[in-house]
C-alpha cells in the first residue's frame, strides 16, 4: 500500500524546489541521495541519510520527515516510522503535504495493529483528494484482521463506515457465518444496500470455502524411482500450495484443494474436465503442458470457469480467451517491459541487439526490438550470433560501434556471448548499461564483482528478495514440514494459491474484471503482481506484467523499477 506516497513525491518535491533558498547546497545533495536510495530499496541507508535533515531547523525537515518515515516502514521499522510522524506533525502541522503524512500514519498505524486508531486517522481524510485511496488502504488491512472479536469491536466503533461493514460481511460468509449472525448480515445488508445474492442466498450462507482443482502431473501410476525426480518439481510446487492453504485458512479464507493427475495425454485431461464436480469448481490450476491445457481452456470458455496456467511463459496459451490466465509473466511481456524500462532509464535512446540464433533468443530479441522502436528508440545494430562458434561469435562484438550508443542488450544465457559482452564493455564502454538475463549471475566464467563494476541489469522475472523476513518464515516452515528446504516452485506454488485465494475471498470466482481496480501489487515473495499495464490500464491482460530488473550494487541484487 506504498504506492501512492511514491506517486505524490514528484509534487512534493516540486513544492520544495520553489520554496527552498538556493543556499542548501550540501542539504540538497544529502535530500537527493536519500531520495534515490529510497528509490533503490536501501532503505536504512536512506533512513541514514535524511535523518540529519529532519531537523525543525532544516528547510528540507519536513519533506525529509516524510521520507525518512517511509523508508521506516518499508524497513520493517514502524515505531521509528511513527516517532517521526509525530515529530512533523508538531513541528510543522501546516505544512502543505500533511495529508500525505495523515495517510502514511494511518499505515504505521494498521502496521502496529492499532485498527482503531488508525481507521480514525483515515477518517480525517474524507472529503479529500485521498479519500479513495484511504479506503484502498483501509480494504487492504481489514482484510487482513482475522480475530472476529476484534473485528466485532471496530463494527461497533465504526457502525457507519461502509467499508468496515462490508469485509465484516466477507468475513462472515467466507468461513465466520453462524446460524445467529443471520439478523447482523440482514442489517448490514439492508443499511449498505449490498447486493443480496452475494451475502444473504442459500448458497452463500452455506458456502465452506472455495473449490479450486488442481489438474497437475502427479505421476500416480508409474512407479516412484521412474517418476520421482521428473515430477520434483509438481510435488514441490503442491508442497508451497499447501503452506499458502494453510496461511489463507488461518485469515478465514478456505480453499478446499482437489487434485487430478494429468500428463500430456489429451484423452486423459478430457476424462477429468468430464467429471460433473469440475462445473462446480470455483478455480481450475492446470494443466501444464500445451495441449492439455487447450482442452481446459475450452472447458473454461464453455464453462465460465477461470483456469489459471502455473508455469507457461507462451502468450498464446491464453490469448482470446478471457477465462484463462498466467500465473507467469509472457516471454512477450519481459521483452516489451524490459524494452520500455531501457528507452525511459538510458540515454541516448539508442540500442545495439545482440540475441543468440535458438528459437527462444530470437523470439525475445524481435519483441524488445519491436518495442524500443515503437517507443521511439533507434536499433543501430542487429545481430545474431552462435555462441558454439566462439571466434565467430568474437567477431561480432569487436566489430560492435558503440559510438552514441545508449545501450547495449544481449539475449543469450551462453558463457561464450556474456564473457565476450563484458569484456567488450571492461574496454571499451565501462558505463554503458547492458540488460540481459537473470541467468548471468550463475555464469562462474564471470565473478559478481565483475558483473557489479558494470553498469549490467538483468531481466528477472522470478526474482526474490532472500533477505526479507517472509523469505525466512517460508523458508523455516517448509523445513519444518516437509524435512526437506523449498524450490522455486514452492515458492511459486505458495505466491499462486495466495495471490488467486484473496482474489476469491474479495471478489468471487469470476473476478475477471476485478483484477484491472487490482493494479500491481507487491507480491509475498514477488516483487509485484497484477494483469494491467501502463498502456492498457481499463483492459485485463492474460499474464503477469510486472517485469523485475534488478542489478548489483556492492554485490547485493536490488530491483531498480519497484512497486510503489
Amino acid at each position: 500500500m506504498i504506492k501512492r506516497f511514491w506517486n505524490n513525491a514528484v509534487g512534493l518535491l516540486l513544492l520544495c524546489a520553489l520554496a527552498w533558498p538556493a543556499q542548501a547546497q550540501d542539504a540538497a545533495t544529502q535530500y537527493s541521495n536519500g531520495k534515490i536510495l529510497l528509490q533503490q530499496q536501501r532503505f536504512e541507508q536512506a533512513m541514514a541519510e535524511l535523518l540529519p535533515l529532519t531537523g525543525s531547523n532544516s528547510p528540507y525537515a519536513p519533506e525529509a520527515s516524510y521520507f525518512y518515515a517511509l523508508a521506516a516502514l518499508k524497513s520493517n521499522k514502524a515505531d521509528k516510522a511513527y516517532q517521526m510522524l509525530q515529530q512533523l506533525q508538531n513541528q510543522h502541522p501546516k505544512w502543505a503535504g500533511m495529508a500525505d503524512a495523515d495517510y502514511l500514519l494511518a499505515n504505521v498505524l494498521f502496521e502496529q495493529g492499532e485498527y482503531e486508531r488508525a481507521l480514525s486517522k483515515l477518517q480525517e481524510l474524507k472529503g479529500s483528494a485521498l479519500e479513495s485511496d484511504a479506503e484502498g488502504l483501509k480494504r487492504f488491512y481489514l482484510t487482513r484482521l482475522n480475530e472476529r472479536d476484534a473485528f466485532e469491536r471496530l463494527m461497533q466503533k465504526f457502525d457507519s463506515d461502509k467499508t468496515v461493514a462490508q469485509l465484516y460481511a466477507d468475513k462472515l460468509i467466507g468461513g465466520w457465518y453462524r446460524a445467529q449472525d443471520r439478523q447482523t448480515l440482514e442489517r448490514i445488508v439492508s443499511r449498505f444496500n449490498l447486493d443480496k445474492s452475494r451475502y444473504l442466498s442459500k448458497d452463500a450462507l452455506n458456502r465452506q470455502g472455495y473449490n479450486v482443482a488442481l489438474l497437475l502431473p502427479f505421476q500416480l501410476n508409474q512407479s516412484p524411482s521412474q517418476t520421482a525426480r521428473r515430477s520434483q518439481f509438481v510435488t514441490d510446487m503442491y508442497a508451497g500450495m499447501q503452506l499458502a492453504q494453510d496461511s489463507l485458512q488461518k485469515q478465514g479464507i478456505n480453499l478446499n484443494l482437489f487434485t487430478y493427475d494429468t500428463s500430456a495425454d489429451t484423452v486423459s485431461a478430457k476424462r477429468v474436465l468430464d467429471l460433473p464436480e469440475m462445473k462446480q469448481m470455483s478455480l481450475i490450476v492446470g494443466p501444464i503442458y500445451k495441449y492439455t491445457a487447450r482442452v481446459a481452456a475450452r472447458f473454461a470458455a464453455q464453462n465460465n470457469i477461470n483456469v489459471i496456467n502455473p508455469l507457461s511463459q507462451d502468450l498464446d496459451m491464453a490469448q482470446g480467451n478471457g477465462n484463462v490466465l498466467l500465473f507467469e509473466s509472457s516471454v512477450a511481456t519481459q521483452a516489451r517491459q524490459a524494452a520500455t524500462y531501457a528507452y525511459q532509464n538510458f540515454s541516448p535512446k539508442t540500442a545495439v541487439i545482440v540475441y543468440e540464433s535458438t528459437k527462444e533468443d530470437t523470439t525475445f530479441a524481435s519483441f524488445y526490438r519491436q518495442q524500443f522502436l515503437k517507443l521511439g528508440g533507434k536499433v543501430k545494430a542487429y545481430k545474431k550470433i552462435n555462441s558454439t562458434q566462439s571466434t565467430a561469435t568474437a567477431k561480432v562484438f569487436n566489430n560492435l560501434d558503440l559510438t552514441d550508443v545508449g545501450h547495449m542488450a544481449v539475449f543469450s544465457d551462453r558463457m561464450t556471448a556474456a564473457v565476450n559482452a563484458t569484456s567488450l564493455l571492461q574496454g571499451n564502454a565501462a558505463t554503458m548499461p547492458l540488460l540481459t538475463y537473470e541467468k548471468w549471475l550463475d555464469i562462474n566464467q564471470i565473478s559478481l564483482r565483475q558483473l557489479d563494476n558494470l553498469e549490467i541489469y538483468f531481466i528477472s522475472p522470478k526474482y526474490i528478495n532472500r533477505l526479507s523476513p517472509v523469505y525466512s518464515w517460508f523458508r523455516e516452515e517448509y523445513i519444518k514440514r516437509y524435512n526437506l528446504p523449498p524450490s522455486v516452485y514452492a515458492y511459486a506454488g505458495f505466491e499462486m494459491l495466495y495471490y488467486f485465494g484473496t482474489v476469491l475471498q474479495k471478489y468471487g470466482p469470476q473476478f475477471n474484471q476485478q483484477l484491472v481496480s487490482e493494479g500491481i501489487q507487491p507480491g509475498v515473495f514477488y516483487a509485484g503482481f497484477g494483469y494491467t499495464n501502463d498502456n492498457s490500464r481499463q483492459q485485463l491482460q492474460p499474464d503477469n506484467q510486472y517485469v523485475p530488473i534488478t542489478k548489483l550494487e556492492n554485490l547485493q541484487l536490488i530491483v531498480v523499477n519497484p512497486v510503489f
